[in-house]
This record gives C-alpha cells, structure tokens and sequence, in this order.
C-alpha cells in the first residue's frame, strides 16, 4: 500500500498536492516546520531535527523543499538560504531516511527549468548542459541533492516551469498590481516564458507516482511571450495593462540579479514526459481556467 510523504507541503503547490491526494484516496503525512494536524510531523534540517514516525511506514516521498525563488532580493544572505534549504535539507532527509524508512521506494524532487541560462534561439532538453549563471549552478546542485535516491526504483526530478494558478506564485505576483490599475509588461515582452499550470503539476506527479519514473524531466505544458503571460493573466483578472512596458534596466534596479526571470528567455522541451504517455490538461493559454481565489 502507497503512503507518501510530502516534504515542504505548505506551500501553494503542496497545499494542492494534499488536496489531490484526499480526493484520490491516497495516504500521505507532511513534513512540515509547523506541525499543526494529525498527519503533519516536525522537522528542522537546519538544526538537524526531524520527527522519525513520519518515516516508518513512507513508501514514496515528493520533496517540495526549498524556499520561494522570487520571494526576495538574491542578496548574499538570500542565496545562502536557498542553498541550505534545498541542497542542506535534502542531504539531511536522506540521511534520516537511510536507517528509518525502510519501506521507501519512491522519490520525487523538483527543480526548475533555470539551469541552462538564458537563451532566445534555442529549445533545451533534459541532457543538454548546466549553464554557468547562479540559477544554474543552484539547480545543479539541487539535481545532485536529489540523485542520493536515485538508488531507488521510481525516481525522477522534475523541472517545473513558471507554475500558474490565482493561488499563488507568480501568477499572484503579475496580478497584483493589476487590481490597482498598475499592472505592466516587463522588458521587451518578447523574453519567452516555459509555464505549467498547477492542475498539471499535480497531475504530473500523480503520473509519476503510478509506477512512470522519468530520471531528470522537464514539466512545462507549453511556453509563450511575456507580454502573452501578461495580458492572459490580465484577461483572467478582468483587467486591463494601461502602463507602457518596464525597461529592462529598470527591472534591474528593482530586483537586481533576480530580475533576469522577468527579462530574459527560456524555452523548453517538453517530448520526454510526453511520449512516457503524460497528456497535459492546460497546454494553451487560452485554455487556462478562471480559479476562484483562495
């Protein structure tokens, strides 16, 4: 019998891989900082904490551990936590799970597509090269975190694009100015932008756990312009976008290094998860769905 542990399952997509999992009958824990239910059990990686019963019986973990890239600026101090609290954490989970989860036999971690650099001509795959910039350079780290499990039978690291959904990550993020009359494009709007929407998230997941392990798997449905993310999310929100584009440099200013996710392009390829069979729910903008907000 399957029962899965989520790690770092209070966020936007952990809260709704809970809920897929309750609809789908699927036995699952969180491992959370904040235990406060019955299923929730305490860790703390950086002080090396962890509540060993929420191990026992785990067959299958999905790590979700790490904190919000875009949360705030990449200052030192910021880098230096999400670092510790994807790459620190995931080393500390496999240690605790070496002697206690005996039943375990199926890992997801995720990663993002960021880890080629940027580029406006060319389509990654999942074998193509780490770029050298800092997002690169994390998720590479990150990827080699996860592959401790690799041992395992069903592993598979999935890289997520820009996750959409009204309830939460960047879809909030481009939306909120929009309520005050503030909402804009940033840079040029031509920078190409990989999505998923967090329906297919969960979806890919479920697909994974099912016995489909993908080793390293780019989940991106479809990509687009900036300035057709934007004016979709706009259309989504019953808004309109008044102010002219953000210059690139004013982005700059804004965010600092961390504004290159804003500006710059990303494209990638989607085959492998595909041809294993996954068909996305959301794969145009124009399909994505009018969500009630939280």
């Amino acid at each position: 019998m399957m029962e899965v542990l989520i790690v770092g399952g209070t966020g936007f997509i952990g809260k709704a891989l809970q809920k897929a999992f309750t609809e789908a009958k699927i036995p699952f824990k969180v491992l959370t900082r904040t235990p406060i239910n019955s299923n929730e059990y305490h860790w703390n990686p950086k002080a090396k904490q962890i509540d060993l019963k929420a191990l026992l019986k785990t067959t299958h973990i999905v790590n979700l551990a790490g904190e919000g890239i875009a949360e705030k600026r990449w200052t030192k101090s910021r880098k230096e936590a999400l670092y510790s609290s994807r790459i620190n954490s995931t080393e500390f989970l496999f240690e605790a799970c070496q002697v206690n989860a005996k039943h375990l036999k199926g890992y997801i971690g995720i990663s993002g597509v960021n880890a080629f650099g940027f580029n406006d001509l060319k389509m990654y795959q999942e074998a193509d090269e780490f770029g050298d910039d800092y997002l690169s350079t994390l998720v590479k780290a990150w990827e080699n975190a996860h592959s401790l499990f690799s041992y395992l039978p069903n592993y598979s690291v999935v890289r997520l694009g820009m996750v959409l959904s009204k309830h939460g990550g960047a879809y909030k993020k481009i939306a909120r100015p929009m309520k005050y009359g503030f909402g804009a494009i940033t840079g040029s709007g031509k920078q190409w932008v990989s999505w998923i929407h967090l329906n297919d998230v969960i979806g890919v997941f479920l697909f994974i756990l099912n016995n489909h392990p993908l080793n390293v798997v780019h989940a991106v449905a479809n990509y687009a312009t900036m300035k057709e993310l934007t004016t979709t999310i706009a259309d989504l929100e019953q808004s309109k976008i008044y102010l002219p584009n953000i210059p690139e440099f004013m982005v700059r200013l804004l965010f600092g290094e961390m504004g290159n996710l804003l500006t710059k392009s990303l494209r990638v390829d989607n085959n492998k998860l595909t041809c294993a069979g996954y068909s996305f729910t959301f794969n145009q903008l124009s399909a994505l769905p009018n969500e009630k907000e939280n």
